[in-house]
């Protein structure tokens, strides 16, 4: 397989652009060898990408080298793929981690009786987030079966939940109705 190597020279970029490419480079799927410099499948896409990284980068006054590699050998291919592999791992561990708190604060907030329309329209921003981060993840690495059904049953955990809180603001809705019809 052929490999994608870009080392970014950044030292003239403000702090802003900085992060503004580093996004850019995440959302690639790209693993980090060392300081600014990173690896990715040599894609089509990935050739398109990284010419667009280029053009930031070069915009925002910093320097870029792109390299085109092969792998010396089998053992070296493994290495290179393992990288990829854990730092899809790790990404969907963190994503995981980002439902359990999500989970945690909807039953907090439960417990606590909480049941406002302000705090259900929070939570589903914070849903919609965590949603489109699972779409990305699933786009940007195209995780196997097994990492893609990890993706869906966390989020839908996190629906679970926040349904149940709708539900809650929803009758706590009705019977603040009732009352003020009560009180007419």
């Amino acid at each position: 397989m052929k490999w994608i190597i870009l080392i970014i020279k950044s030292v003239n970029v403000s702090s802003r652009d900085r992060m503004f490419i580093w996004r850019n480079i995440k959302n690639t799927g790209a693993i980090s060898l060392s300081h600014s410099v990173y690896l990715l499948h040599d894609t089509e896409e990935n050739r398109l990408i990284t010419s667009n990284i280029v053009k930031i980068v070069r915009d925002r006054n910093g320097e870029v080298l792109q390299f085109f590699a092969d792998a010396f050998n089998e053992e070296q291919e493994q290495g290179l793929n393992k990288l990829i592999s854990e730092e899809i791992t790790r990404e969907i561990k963190d994503f995981s981690k980002e439902c359990e708190d999500f989970i945690y604060d909807v039953t907090e907030r439960i417990s606590n009786k909480k049941f406002k329309v302000p705090e259900l329209e929070e939570l589903n921003d914070d849903l919609h987030k965590l949603d489109k981060w699972r779409i990305k993840l699933i786009q940007k690495h195209s995780p196997g079966t097994t990492n893609i059904e990890i993706l869906n049953k966390e989020i839908g955990n996190c629906k679970e939940r926040l349904n149940e809180f709708e539900e809650k603001v929803l009758r706590k809705g009705k019977a603040a109705g009732h009352q003020a019809s009560y009180a007419l």
